[in-house]
Formats: structure tokens, sequence, C-alpha cells
């Protein structure tokens, strides 16, 4: 079976044990051959992309098979967003453990039908509550919740509860539907990771795209080179096909890879900075950039099935005021630009979005100005299909677990309910085990 294109840009020379020397030298000996400025001995490279070449010699080799086309994304508030200052209930008992954090009920977005108010940074979401294609999940956690970042994002990323697992939540429901989708056969385009966090989507049969930076991703170069020379090169070891069959793998893969690299180049295209910079610590790249992303690889129609996008800072121990402030507006403008965008393209009705991060945030402050781990959060979920203007679940303040927000709603339900919109009734049979009913959002 073909090499997908992440393991051959993480290495083809280390393709397996055996033969590994062997590609390197073949692809070491046509690159230099047709490129004698190159030198594998010479780093860093720098960071100049060719799409032309590559979209001229590759436009023919790969054919999507044609699938449902409907997609989730799940939006990672990486670090633990605090879901009270989010979602904030009408409560005097939330006041009085946040003297200094707690948010003024004239500051709050009114949200209507509900006892709840939007943090103001997401008040250009609204329109998208009253239009009942957003609903809220409050409360929500998994079951033997961990407030350790590293074991409350693996429950959170693989669906499985108290114990480490090797698959993600989503890698087991494109391992379960590869058959059905794509006859038996791999398209690492069907499941995009943008920003990081791709373990959601690690399948056994399956293997998904990760792209840290989309902005930065592309054919690395070293200045002088003849970028068109190193891409035919590239082309060049893909055939004739060598007996051994990793190498032959390998070489199979070079067409794909050098494809997939023009398309997730164009989809990142720097045409469209939107120019937001989030200065909190731990942020990473702003959410409107990657949901930027996100839309344009929707809007190209390339058989992408799910893309998780990843953004961080949200572990606010410090100053969260101005933190969150600033996180919260920049995923609420990211989120404004992509439905705007894909309403223009006429791609709106075909996508389901998703909020997700490991756990809340304690109900009291702390003495920094910020909040601890806690345990139940928030989700947010976006589309057509949601019944929208509701808040399932509740915060529980009456009735803390162990001064945590208990877990009112088990987020593999929720799971559940986007992978059935996504796939069809039954399409999380089998992800889950001792798993609750879909919820009905």
């Amino acid at each position: 079976m073909p090499i997908s294109r992440r393991t051959f840009l993480g290495g083809a020379a280390g393709t397996a044990a055996a033969g590994g020397g062997a590609w390197a030298t073949l692809l070491r000996g046509s690159v230099e051959a047709a490129s004698p400025t190159f030198s594998s001995a010479t780093a860093p490279l720098a960071s100049t992309t060719t799409t032309a070449a590559i979209a001229e010699a590759s436009q023919a080799t790969r054919a999507h098979l044609s699938v449902t086309d409907r997609v989730l994304v799940v939006l990672e508030m990486a670090g633990g967003n605090d879901a009270l200052n989010t979602l904030v209930p009408d409560i005097g008992s939330y006041h009085d453990a946040r003297p200094q954090l707690a948010l003024g009920d004239g500051d709050l977005v009114t949200l209507s039908g509900t006892d709840y108010g939007l943090h103001p940074a997401l008040g250009g979401l609204v329109p998208f509550w009253d239009g009942k294609m957003m609903c809220a999940v409050a409360g929500v956690a998994m079951p033997q919740q961990s407030r350790s970042h590293f074991q409350a994002m693996d429950a959170w990323r693989s669906g499985v509860p108290g114990a480490p697992s090797q698959t993600g939540w989503l890698g087991r429901w494109l391992d379960l539907t590869i058959d059905a989708e794509r006859n038996g056969i791999d398209d690492p385009l069907r499941a995009i990771a943008l920003g990081g966090g791709s373990q959601a989507l690690v399948g056994v049969k399956t293997m998904a795209t990760s792209i840290r930076n989309p902005s930065h991703f592309g054919l690395i170069t070293q200045p002088g080179t003849d970028a068109d020379a190193l891409i035919a090169a590239f082309l060049a070891t893909s055939s004739p096909l060598v007996a051994e069959p990793t190498l032959a793998a390998a070489q199979q893969a070079i067409p794909g890879t050098l494809d997939a690299v023009t398309l997730l180049a164009a989809a990142s295209s720097d045409e469209d900075e939107l120019g937001f910079i989030n200065q909190t610590p731990g942020a990473g790249q702003p959410a409107v950039d990657l949901l930027a992303t996100a839309a344009r690889i929707i809007e190209m129609g390339i058989g992408t099935r799910v893309l998780t996008v990843n953004v961080g800072g949200f572990d606010t121990h410090a100053g969260q005021v101005d933190n969150h402030d600033a996180l919260l507006r920049d995923v609420g403008l990211g989120l404004e630009q992509f439905f705007a965008r894909l309403e223009e393209s006429g791609d709106l009705d075909r996508v389901m979005v998703m909020t997700t991060s490991e756990f809340g945030r304690r109900v009291r402050e702390n003495g920094s100005g910020g909040t601890d781990h806690g345990n139940g959060g928030l989700q947010f979920v976006f589309g057509p299909a949601v019944s929208g203007g509701v808040v399932h679940g509740e915060y529980g303040l009456g009735l803390l677990d162990d001064g945590d927000i208990p877990l009112a709603i088990d987020t593999r339900s929720v799971y559940q309910a986007a992978l059935e919109w996504v796939g069809g009734d039954g399409a999380g049979d089998g992800v889950f085990e001792n798993a609750p009913a879909r919820l009905a959002i």
C-alpha cells in the first residue's frame, strides 16, 4: 500500500530499516544531478517555495473518489479554557467566587432564551445563536477527568477515559469508514490537522496530514537552487519502480506528495493574511489564520472530511482578564470570518464546527489574577443541523465537585452527535466503548 505523504515528508530515507540507505542514495543522486548547487550537507535551508512547477508535473496524478461532502471542524482551545468566563451564568455564586475576575452583567452579550451571558469578545457569534445554528454544552467533561494537561488532553483526543490509547476518536472513525468512503484506499488529505494537535486523527489504517504552520508549508529549497529542476528530480526518482517493496512504495509516494504540497500551499496562501496577532503567552498561530486556511481547504473540495484546528494559550493561571479577552477575540473573529467565507462560497451548509478544551478551570479565582486547572468545561457546536439557541447541561455551581464544576455531560455524547451528522446514522458505532448515547444537539 502506498506510503502517505506525511511519512514521506517526515523522511523517506527512514521509511524502513532495510533499504533506507539505498533510498537516500537514489534520491540524493537524482537531486544533485538535476541541481549541482544542492548539497544535502548544507543547512539550514531557506524557506523558498514554488507551486507552479509542482502543479504542472503532478496535476494528473491524483483522483479523489466521490464522497459525502460534509465536513467536521474541531477547534481545540488548548490549555483549558475558562468556561465560566466564556458562557457566564446569571447567578450570585459566580460573582462571590470571583471578586476580581467575574465579568459585570453590563459587559456581557445577551443570549436570548437563556440565563447566561456571552463574553463580549464573542459578541459576533450572536447571529448564529439567534439563527438557531449555535448551541452550548455546559459542564462537559470526560469521566475520570484529570487536571493534568497531558492526561486530560489524551483522554479528550482519544475519547477513552482513564487509560492511554494508541488511537484518536476521529482516527477510529476514519478507519471504520475507509472502505465505504475510499474503497479501502487511504487518502492523507481526508483528515488534516492545522496548528498541531493531530492526535485525535491517529488511526490504524489511515493517516492524516499535520501542518503546524500553514503559512510556512511548502517545498523548501536552498537559495540559488533551481526549484523546477529540483521538482523534476524528485519526480524522476518515482519511476521506474525498483523491485524492493519498501523503496517502490516510497517512489510511488512522490507524485502524490508533491501534489499535496501544491494543494495545501494554495490553501495557506499569504494573499489573504488577516493581520491578527495574538500576544498572549503560548497562543501560537492565531485562530483567525488557521480557520482561514481551513475555509480554503473546504472550498477546494479535495475530499477532506475532518479538520482539526489547534490554538493554544488558554492555560490562564495569571493575568487572565486581558489574556482571555485576546484569546476569545481571536477565536470569535476567526469563526466569524470562517463562516462568512463559507457562506459566500456556498459551503456553509455542509460544515459543522465543534470547540473542545481539555478541561475547565477552578470555580474560585487564584491569587495571581487567574484560575487553575479544573473539571467541567464548555463546548460550542455550530452548524445547519444544530437545534440552536439552547444550552445543554449546566455548571452545577450549587453542588461543586471538590471546588470544580461537576460533569454534567460526557463529551463523547457530543462526539457521537458530530459523527452521526458527518457520516450518517450509526456513524459513531464502534468508535467508543461504553459511551453514552448521542446528545440531541
